[in-house]
């Protein structure tokens, strides 16, 4: 496996975990990243007190990317089967995940370009999770700070 298609697993895992430590039910694509055609969903699926939220998960170094009209089509195709909000999570390497609406990302004439100019208009992943659990991170952090440990 390439060095890029671990961090994008990693970066999955993560996103993850810390949706997981902030209150949601979470899932992971069995076959995330896999190149089936025939088979349509997301990254992750997260649920919080019955809202359903799906993501396409992307991991770069820099701020700019692009999501495929194919992975697009895809992810809009679950959103409305599961009656789900749909997102792409971005993290940037040393700066932090962003949460991006579809509506939010540039158009293009094979997908979407999400740049600097999108991410600065983004959910910051703490902003995201706040306003869907109505509580900050930090609260559900502190909770974990005795994790692995008796006391």
């Amino acid at each position: 496996m390439t060095s890029a298609r671990r961090r994008g697993f990693g970066a999955e895992r993560e996103l993850a975990r810390i949706l997981w430590d902030s209150g949601f039910a979470v899932i992971r694509a069995p076959a995330s990243g896999a190149k089936s055609k025939h088979v349509i969903y997301p990254d992750l699926v997260a649920i919080y007190r019955g809202k359903i939220f799906i993501f396409e998960v992307k991991y770069r170094r820099s701020a700019t990317l692009y999501v495929s009209l194919l992975q697009l089509q895809k992810l809009e195709e679950f959103a409305r089967r599961a009656s789900a909000s749909a997102f792409v999570a971005v993290k940037i390497a040393r700066k932090g995940w962003y949460i991006v609406g579809l509506d939010m990302a540039k158009k293009t004439r094979n997908g979407v370009k999400i740049d600097k100019e999108v991410l600065d208009r983004a959910y910051t992943l703490q902003e995201f999770i706040n306003s869907v659990t109505n509580a900050p991170l930090d609260s559900f952090l502190k909770k974990r700070g005795g994790e692995g440990s008796d006391g």
